[in-house]
């Protein structure tokens, strides 16, 4: 169905937008350029497909452009973007468009997520890989991917000597308790770090049989 666009004003508030008014009545807004490139004018006839386009057209462009901002300070997961373009009102075509460019473009990637986040954990705050498993999880990546990445990133040995130093640096807190107590004590750190059960045991076994 064919209407006519027979007034556009730039909206009093936002100076970078453009009302639309179709047959005598406010029909959207849009951004400017957005007019410029439809070559929008009035006058103009233009049928409900080209408008559905159009408004496709800008909103994808605002929501691909608010994703390259936050890319831009730092990496997100998949999940994470669609959780945020949702909060923002973008519909789930509009969502599942801006998904695909990102990807396409290689900006978007949650196998270069996983194993950037294992790295700076290892770096910053080295836990085990129960506790990654459960970090990357809640972050929305596929457990194929997370425990793609843990083996080649973070296998088991390096697991037992990231323990192993955690421990030994931990256990000099713990100089003036009895062992058993010291014992106690670094078993709950390490859980708490994500490792497991038989890690735990291992490397509790080594280091308070030092001290």
């Amino acid at each position: 169905m064919k209407h006519c666009i027979t007034d556009i004003q730039v909206q009093k508030k936002h100076p970078s937008r453009r009302s639309i008014f179709l047959d005598g009545e406010f029909y959207c807004g849009v951004a400017a350029d957005t007019a410029a490139r439809f070559s929008l004018r009035p006058g103009m006839e233009i049928d409900e497909n080209e408008l559905k386009d159009m408004l496709h057209e800008e909103d994808f462009s605002e929501a691909k452009n608010y994703v390259y901002r936050i890319l831009a300070r730092r990496m997100y997961t998949n999940k994470e973007i669609r959780d945020k373009l949702s909060e923002r009102g973008y519909t789930a075509e509009i969502i599942q468009d801006v998904i695909a460019a990102m990807e396409r473009y290689g900006y978007l990637n949650d196998k270069t997520f996983a194993e950037e986040w294992i790295r700076s954990r290892m770096q910053t705050k080295p836990k085990g890989k129960i506790a990654l498993r459960q970090e990357l999880a809640r972050k929305g990546i596929e457990r194929s991917i997370i425990e793609d990445a843990l083996s080649r990133i973070f296998g088991d040995s390096k697991e037992l000597d990231t323990a192993l130093d955690l421990a030994r640096r931990r256990v000099k807190s713990y100089s003036k308790d009895e062992p058993e107590t010291a014992r106690r004590k670094l078993w709950s750190f390490l859980l708490r770090r994500g490792f497991d059960f038989e890690t735990v045991k291992d490397v509790v076994e080594r280091v308070v049989g030092d001290m």
